[in-house]
């Protein structure tokens, strides 16, 4: 993206050795990037649509719902106009909010209280509302950690944040170690350190213990962490998966230093219904309600959306509570986990001819993956277009970036560093890589 530093210091002057560092920003000229250009002219069509037919990098789950969310909307009737014709108050329905606690608690081992936690609307608004109501000095700065989705960066600079981006050095592991963030997070003193495990679009995740000392260096400097773990899970009997979080971050969370953003959205594949959340002090999320004063997060299918959670909380915890109902749709999430892995796989064997390398070490939706196009083609727009001429979407890993210049690129040797999102119906997901490699073989 082209940028606009802003500020005087820009300069990476005093910074550690290791890592690669983005400039510090006040703005992002977002008009000129490349994010900008794919989404309002290359994949506009005609119609004022949206090219959508074959998504390589949609970065969310596009499989099939839970028949508990497709079985609740087709029952719907005239008995629950409340969820479509009632004002819940800006927190959000009481009822999930502490289906919400239970999960966290479980999941987590924490001991949140409900007073803890906001519903907002998608984990998008629960970003923006965390970072208005965070108490920063007028000229805070965040360090960003890793390769992030564009709507981090204009949530920061909306908030009145400069920030400066840090990726690793290492060749092909672009997220920090845990090592480089703590070295970082003492040179740089940020007033708050942003960063997603597991990582969009990488996949990368921190361990708890990686997390506990990254934070912990975060706030001994007097700064504050947001954690987005937005693509985190809950694990099954035999399908553990990442959490994204560790222990001591409830007390963090209590105690106002540590803001986490979360969301049923990737989760459960129901993007649509537009359910987020944030977990915060008691005090933030007294400073969320008066700043929300009058608006409302949706009500569909939110008393379904927290059976949903207790579900989840009882198949992760295990048990004699656990009914057949309740492996019945941990039999569902299985099958939704490993048509992703199955998928990514399957990806991989059909491109092997152009598949370099990729960033996946644990399951999860998305990955980035370096894919070579075979006949000249050497410029990122022309490689996105060889794609879109084949109706695939996709977005490389500079789109992830704010500052121009962070991501090295590879275009001199026809190499297309991209997110690939695996959470797709077999079938279409089969379709979008045949139509990727004729692309990649035709140039």
């Amino acid at each position: 993206m082209v940028v606009n530093s802003g500020t005087a210091n820009s300069a990476n002057v005093g910074l550690p050795t290791r890592g690669r560092f983005g400039r510090l920003l006040a703005s992002v000229e977002w008009q000129a990037s490349l994010y900008y250009w794919l989404d309002h002219h290359l994949y506009l069509q005609p119609d004022g649509g949206h090219l959508a037919a074959f998504e390589l990098s949609s970065g969310t789950n596009l499989l099939a719902p839970p028949s508990i969310f497709t079985e609740a909307l087709r029952t719907f009737d005239s008995e629950d106009y409340w969820e479509i014709n009632t004002y819940t108050g800006p927190l959000g329905d009481d009822c999930l909010r502490e289906a919400v606690t239970e999960y966290e608690n479980v999941v987590n081992g924490w001991s949140l209280s409900q007073d803890n936690i906001a519903v907002t609307y998608g984990a998008h608004i629960g970003l923006k509302s965390a970072l208005g109501a965070i108490s920063s000095p007028e000229d805070a700065t965040a360090l960003v950690l890793g390769p992030q989705v564009p709507l981090i960066f204009q949530a920061l600079v909306e908030s009145g944040f400069c920030f400066r981006e840090m990726w690793s050095s290492v060749p092909g592991k672009f997220v920090p170690s845990a090592d480089e963030a703590i070295a970082a997070v003492s040179a740089c003193h940020p007033d708050l350190l942003v960063l997603s495990s597991p990582n969009n679009p990488t996949g990368t995740v921190f361990s708890p213990d990686e997390l506990s000392a990254i934070c912990a260096a975060a706030i001994s400097v007097g700064g504050k962490v947001l954690i987005d773990k937005i693509l985190s899970d809950s694990a099954l009997p035999d399908f553990p998966m990442p959490s994204g979080t560790c222990p001591q971050m409830d007390e963090w969370i209590q105690e106002g230093t540590c803001v986490v953003i979360d969301s049923l959205s990737k989760r459960r594949a129901i993007s649509g219904l537009r359910t987020g959340y944030l977990l915060a002090s008691d005090a933030l999320i007294r400073r969320i309600a008066l700043s929300g004063l009058g608006g409302c997060p949706p009500m569909l299918l939110s008393g379904t959306a927290a059976q949903e959670l207790q579900i989840s909380a009882r198949l992760h915890r295990g048990g004699d509570d656990v009914s057949s109902s309740d492996r019945a749709h941990a039999d569902e999430l299985r099958q939704m986990r490993v048509a992703t892995e199955q998928n990514f796989a399957a990806a991989k064997a059909a491109l092997s001819d152009h598949w370099l390398w990729d960033t996946k070490d644990h399951p999860g939706i998305n990955s980035v993956v370096a894919l070579r196009f075979k006949h000249g083609v050497t410029d990122e727009r022309q490689m996105c277009v060889a794609l879109a001429e084949r109706e695939v979407s996709c977005y490389p890993l500079s789109t992830f970036a704010a500052s121009s210049g962070l991501h090295s690129s590879l275009e001199s040797e026809g190499i297309l560093e991209l997110r690939m999102s695996s959470a797709v119906r077999p079938e279409r997901f089969r379709e979008t890589i045949c139509r990727t490699r004729d692309a990649l073989r035709a140039g």
